[in-house]
Formats: structure tokens, sequence, C-alpha cells
């Protein structure tokens, strides 16, 4: 009972100091409630069994009944029978609990909010974990391997959040791994049981810290897309971008990038390149932006104006979009989008806030699109005319600022547009500012100093830097607005690609990686033309894009003047950059621009020039739990489900030929020889379910094999002869062993040939695994 007990306890401290390691990516406390008791449950299910001393293989079957119990209890007990019988329901509810998990890991930043998906997770991982532990530690006698359990517990925060295990984190797991092999020691869940204290436990104990820093040191580092140091998350092996980094720091990634492969490729009916937009930002609080993925419309065909989204009477367009290595669950769209046809299967739904089209899975390569937008045509005059936005409640959330907005944002939009006559003119005024000789567009400095684009805090530091790119001027513009009362929000997508000379329907070059694959008149459009822009609320004409970014070509004509006093002149800006076009009433479409810009390069295609070659990091691959998550713990569950699976057999084997080794030494001893022989004899018999009665003599027991296999009779008589020579025989007496490995081998083939389910069990889950020897 004490040594049941003590290997329990044991499980139980180790488990316990594995689960440190998760507080680093889950806030909050909330979910270790569920975890400890899942942890508990297996273990009390399992101690039981082996109280009750039931056979050995019913103990983890126990256990996985006790965590499915539990799990049940806490989580998913409303659609249980009686709340403690799972039903197909629970199943259900499970898998749905499931999937919001990996929601919330695919669409916010590590460290995740409290919720109750996360502890249903968090508790299922630590529930899988003791099972592994105690089966391995208690019923297999490995303590060494039974630390992988606790490796498995770190590798997920090692691989979410660089640096969240932390040094608390790391000492607990090296404390769980030394409890593992301390507690099997004590307690006898070793192979070899020893009187002394096992040579070489300090090195083995330094292999198994080596191998908890390696998890959370160098692990990070190797999984395809990580860049340790360059952003909070990591990226896997999937295709969809990582967790945690929010869309504007994604357009820095793009712009970055050293493979510059086309995502996509469009054609138009104006023969034309167009802005596309991917995705809006309207919730300015966290460390990183995420879109709102709520409220989406299931109808496609109901895509059209809304009371957000006044299109009204424009020019038409049809623009026909094909994915190439595209990578969101999101669709590029022209400006004002009315129709999408084609997509495909996808699950694709709208947003009734801003017109975005979004799907539950990564569009395939290949996927092919229509899109029938109106282009909006404001003026500046109908701009500055327009009356101040209402409170309304749909216009209420692209006001809101969050209380961890700088003052100096606050200030900096008071001092430098508070004054203009128009929320127009405040407008332009914003983007003047951000456009002039203050600011300097640059895409690696950020990264470089620590404020890469993200959330208030990247913006303060931007404000104080002044050094940035469309990640920083886009949402600084937008929450400068919002100080001064004009809904705002932030659009991310792509600017207008350079021209079909540059796109696949040019001849194939270096750059031209898909050759001759589209035809002529088709754009491409490449990591480095992401971009982002605010987005004003005006009544009347709905969301105007602002250009903010200094050098961008693209500068809507409506944008271009410079703002009005309050005498209704125009007024000269410090350091201003060249306006792209002259100011103008005529219709402008918000999507490009009426006349070129002089400042923007014209063969580049990029789509913000800098004023120097930024140096090109690692390329980086995208991906998010979303994608991959729920096959890496299918894959691992299977694996862990193989690994028990095939240990019986494996140790079986390995202890097999050990013997055998020692019995075909001529230069061994003959008592060891014996003795080695004899164990085997003893071990098959126990598989087979023929084991040796305490009381019953080698040469009893050898008759009675005999008589089960008698085509083993006289290679167990010899065995049988062998051992009680070696037991018995005065130690001077000098003799040899007539037995040899044909022997043993000869009545493993006998028993084999009985056949039946005894066989096959004896084969792959020998029982003698778990006696002591």
């Amino acid at each position: 009972m004490g040594t049941v007990l003590g290997l329990a306890g044991t499980v139980l401290v180790a488990v316990g100091l594995s689960l440190v390691a998760l507080t680093g990516v889950l806030d909050g406390a909330g979910w270790v409630p569920g975890a400890l008791l899942a942890a508990l449950a297996v273990v009390a299910a399992t101690t039981t069994s082996r109280v009750l001393r039931l056979p050995g293989l019913l103990a983890p079957l126990f256990g996985a009944g006790a965590l499915v119990l539990a799990l049940t209890v806490l989580f998913l007990r409303g659609p249980a029978l009686l709340g403690l019988v799972p039903t197909p329901g629970s199943l259900a509810l499970g898998a749905e609990l499931w999937r919001e998990a990996a929601g919330i890991a695919a669409e916010r930043p590590a460290p995740y909010p409290e919720s109750v998906a996360l502890a249903f997770v968090a508790a299922l991982a630590a529930g899988l974990v003791t099972l592994f532990v105690d089966t391995v530690l208690v019923a297999l006698r490995l303590p060494g391997v039974s630390g992988l359990g606790v490796l498995a517990l770190l590798v997920v925060p090692a691989l979410v959040l660089p640096g969240s295990v932390g040094a608390a984190g790391t000492a607990a797991a090296v404390l769980a791994a030394l409890v593992l092999l301390g507690g099997g020691r004590r307690f006898g869940a070793v192979r070899e049981p020893r009187t002394a204290a096992a040579p070489g436990s300090w090195p083995r104990a330094l292999v198994v810290g080596a191998g908890v820093l390696a998890v959370t040191l160098l692990v990070p580092g190797l999984v395809p897309g990580f860049v340790n140091g360059a952003f909070p998350q990591g990226s896997g092996s999937a295709g969809e971008r990582a967790s945690g980094v929010g869309p504007l720091r994604a357009v820095g990634q793009d712009l970055r990038s050293a493979e510059q492969l086309p995502r996509l490729e469009y054609t138009t009916s104006t023969d034309e390149p167009e802005l596309l937009r991917v995705l809006t930002l309207a919730d300015f609080s966290g460390a990183e932006w995420f879109p709102d993925t709520t409220g989406l419309d299931p109808e496609l065909d109901d895509l059209g104006p809304t009371p957000l989204h006044p299109v009204g009477d424009g020019p038409e367009r049809r623009t026909a979009v094909e994915l190439r290595d595209w990578s969101e669950r999101w669709l590029p769209l022209p400006w004002a989008p009315v129709d999408v046809t084609g997509p495909g299967n996808g699950d694709w739904a709208w947003s009734p806030r801003d017109l975005t089209v979004h799907g539950e899975q990564v569009p395939a390569e290949g996927t092919a699109y229509e899109v029938r937008s109106i282009v909006p045509e404001p003026t500046s005059a109908r701009l500055r005319e327009a009356p101040a936005a209402p409170d309304s409640p749909e216009l209420a959330p692209f006001r809101e600022l969050p209380g961890e907005t700088p003052a100096a944002l606050r200030e900096a939009a008071r001092e430098r547009a508070g004054d203009a006559p128009t929320a127009f003119d405040q407008a332009l005024a914003l983007q003047e500012w951000l456009r002039s000789d203050e600011f300097r567009y640059d895409v690696d400095a950020p990264l470089e100093q620590g404020y890469d684009a993200g959330g208030m805090a990247s913006l303060e530091e931007f404000l104080a830097v002044r050094t940035g790119y469309a990640g920083h001027f886009a949402p600084a513009m937008a929450v400068m607005a919002r100080e001064l009362g004009i809904p705002a929000r932030v659009a991310v997508g792509y600017l207008p690609a350079a021209g079909p000379g540059t796109g696949p329907g040019a001849a194939p070059g270096a750059d031209d990686p898909f050759g001759d694959a589209a035809g002529p008149g088709a754009f491409a459009v490449l990591p480095r033309d992401a971009h982002a822009w605010p987005e004003l609320w005006f009544e009347g004409s709905g969301w105007v894009r602002f250009e903010p970014t200094p050098g961008t070509g693209a500068l809507p004509g409506y944008a271009a003047e410079g703002p009005q006093d309050g005498d209704g002149q125009s007024q000269e800006g410090e350091g201003t950059a060249e306006p792209t076009g002259e100011p103008t009433d005529e219709p402008t479409p918000a999507s490009t621009a009426d006349s070129p810009d002089e400042d923007a390069p014209s063969a580049e295609p990029t789509a913000v020039p800098t004023p120097e070659a930024p140096a090109a990091p690692e390329p980086e691959e995208d991906a998010g739990p979303a994608a991959w998550l729920p096959w890496a713990a299918g894959v691992l569950a299977a694996a862990l489900l193989a690994l028990l699976a095939a240990l019986p057999r494996l140790l079986r084997s390995r202890r097999r030929r050990r013997r055998m080794r020692v019995l075909g030494d001529a230069q061994a001893p003959a008592a060891e020889r014996a003795l080695a022989g004899w164990a085997e004899v003893e071990d098959l018999g126990v598989d087979h379910g023929l084991g040796r009665a305490a009381a019953e003599t080698p040469r009893a027991y050898v008759d009675r094999l005999g008589t089960v296999v008698p085509a083993a009779a006289a290679p167990l008589e010899r065995l049988g002869r062998d051992v009680e020579r070696a037991l018995y025989a005065p130690g001077s007496t000098a003799w040899s062993p007539e037995a040899g490995p044909e022997d043993v081998a000869a009545l493993r083939t006998g028993l084999a040939g009985r056949g039946g389910p005894g066989a096959r069990r004896a084969r792959w889950l020998p029982r003698s695994v778990t006696t002591r020897h």
C-alpha cells in the first residue's frame, strides 16, 4: 500500500509542477482547478485499481474512464445523462469547446484570456499527461521515459510564446523530472532494484535538465518560420499566420520578407490596378489588434450596402481574382464590394460592419472568384460640408479609445488638428503632419528597436521616435481621429500592383516565378504591396480612406489638398510633403489617385517606397494553432498511443536479447548463464498464462510445461537441470550448462504455436513486463 500510494503521490507532484509552465500562456487561475482535478481523477482511478490488485492492464483503462468522467462533470454536464454519463451531446459540446479554444488561439495573442474552452483544453491536456506518466512510471517502470510527459507540457508554451516558460517554469519542470526519477527509485518503479544508490544518478539528472532547457530554448528556434526575438509568437508549419501576430505587424513581415512570391493575381474590367482591402480593425484595445469575426452573415448573396456603408452611386467595376500563395481566411476585395461570386466551398460569410468576407478555412491555392464593386466618388467639398457624425450606437465602437491610449497621441491630435473648422480639415491636418518631414518611413527600425507595429505601446514609442511604416502611421491617425470625435478604423490590404508588365503575364524572370501562368493584363500582388490605411466616417459618404504614410503614391485626390483654417484659407503645413495630385473637387475614385505621384517611384512595384533598401531578414512562414493545433494534438495522441502499445513488446524483446547473449556466452560463469536461461523460461510461462507457482520446484515446473508443449520437453529438461545445478551445486564444482539459446527458442516456438488469444497477448502485451526481476 505504501508503494502504491507513494508512486501516486509522485505522479501528482510531477504533473502539478509541470503545469507551472502553462501559467505563462494562460491568464488568470481559472483553468488551474480543472487541470488539477483531472490529474487527481486519473491518479485516484489507477491507484484504486492497483490497491484492489486488479490486472495491470485495467489501471490505464480506469484512468481514462476517470478522465472522461471528470471532464464531463466539470465541463460537459449539460447534455450528460444525470450530469455524469457522457452522451453524444457531451462529445459534441467537447468538440465545440475545442474549436472555440482553437479560435481564441488563432485570433488572440498569448497569454490567452480566461475562458471555459481554454480551461477544458488545459484539463484535457493535464489528464492525458497524467495518464501517460502514470502508465509509463508505475505500469512499465520507466521513470526516465515518463519525463516525456513533463516535456510535452513544456513544448506548448515554448512554441506559442517564447520566454513564457520563464525561470520558474523551467525550474519546476526540472524538479518534476527529478521527482519522477527519485520517486520511481524510492518506491521501486525501476527495472532492476539495487540495494545501493544507482551509479550515474547525477549524469542522469543533468541529462534531464538539459532536455528541459533544450525544449524551452532550442525547440522554438528549430520550428519552421520561428524567429526568436523578432515577434512575440512563433509560427508552425501550417498555412496560417502565427497566433498573436496581428495584421499590422504582419504588414511589416510582408514588407521585410525575402520571399516575394505573388500572393494573388487579378484582372479588372478597366485594365487598371486596384486597391484591395482584406480586413479592418476597430477594437483598439489589447497588445495586438485583431479583426472581429462575430456577427457575420452566412448568406454571401446578401452582400451589399448597409447603414454603415452607404455605397451610393458610382462607376461599376468587375475584378477577377485568383489566389496564389495565400494564407489568410479573408478574401481580398476592391472597395466597395456589392457582389462576390465563385469562391467555392469554404463556409464564407460577410460582415455587415465592413463588407469583408471571411472563411472558416484558408482557401486552397488557385481559388478564383469575381467581385462586382461600386467605386466611391467623394469630393473635398462634399466631405468638408458633411455634418458631424451622429452619436449612434452603430458608430459608438468606432469612437472608443482604451484607457492605455498614450497621452502624447491625445495631445498631438488636439495640438495639430484641434483648431481646424471641420472634421474633414482635421483629418487633412493629421494626414499632412504624419506625411511631413518630421516623420521618416523605415520598415526595419521598429523591429530593431523593439516597437514593431502592434498596440498602443508601439504607437507611443513610434510617436517618440517618429520612424515607422504603414502599420504605425495608419493606426496613429485613426487613434488621433477618434480623440477628435471622428469615427475611425484601420484597413489592411494591398496597394495597387505596379502593372501587368511586372506580373505573371510578363515574360518569366527572377521576379516572375509563375512564368506565363496568367494571361496578359493580370496584375500580380506581392507581399511588398502590403499596406494599412485609416478610414474615417463622414455623414453622407460613409467610410473614406486617407493616406498618412509618407511616400505612398496612391493618395486620393480629395485628400491631396491641405486643411483650411477658420477663414476657409488653405494652410501650409511645416515640412509638408508635396501632394500627389492637384487639389480638386472633381470626383476621384477612393482607390486610385487622379494624377501620378511625382515623389513615388515608377519602376519599383513596392507599395511603400523606402528611403533605402532594407536588409532582407530570414524568410518567415505563417502559421497558427487554429489550423495545426488539432492535427498536432491528434498526431501527438496517436504517437503516445503507439508508444504505449509498442513499449511492452519492445521492452520484452530487449530483456530476451540480453538474456540470450548471456546464455550463449561461453566465457560467462556457468551459474549466470543457467539463471539467465531459466529467467526467460519463467517469463515465457507468465506471458502465456503458465506462470510457476511460488511452491513449485524447477523440476515440477519443467514437467508441467512439457505436458503443455511436448515438442519442447527435451529442451525444458536441459534448462531445468542447468538451473538446479546453478541453485544447489557446490560452488567449487566445475560444470558447463547443457542448454543454449536454441533450447529457449524451441520453447518459445512451441508456446507460440498453440495459437489463440493467449499467444497474441503474449506477443503484444506480455505480462512479464510488469513483474519484478
